[in-house]
């Protein structure tokens, strides 16, 4: 929640991250973050551009650029797997839920 000259404001939507992933073990991943993009977003009037246009900022190439090496790596482990679903969890606790498209 954010303050707009005094009145509260609830931005909000659905964040979408696209990542290479390469296994490290059977329940093990290494993740590195590509891009990012914002869609349905409650925004108005950049909501709907948002949806359209797709624009996705290329994280990976800004971290490369900026650090001058590597995107680093999260390290997830799978808690939970089906044939639609996977959940993981990073070394500090968080969670990330990927579904097949």
């Amino acid at each position: 929640m954010g303050v707009a000259p005094g009145l509260p404001v609830r931005v909000k939507g659905c964040v979408v991250t696209s990542a290479d992933l390469s296994v490290s073990a059977p329940e093990t991943w290494e993740m590195k973050v590509r891009g990012t993009r914002v869609k349905s977003s409650n925004v108005p009037f950049i909501d709907q551009w948002l949806d359209d246009s797709q624009v996705e900022v290329p994280v990976g190439r800004v971290y490369e650029a900026i650090n001058g090496g590597d995107v680093p790596a999260a390290i997830l482990k799978t808690y939970y797997v089906d044939e639609g679903m996977r959940i993981s969890r990073d070394v500090d606790e968080n969670f990330f839920v990927f579904t097949r498209a």
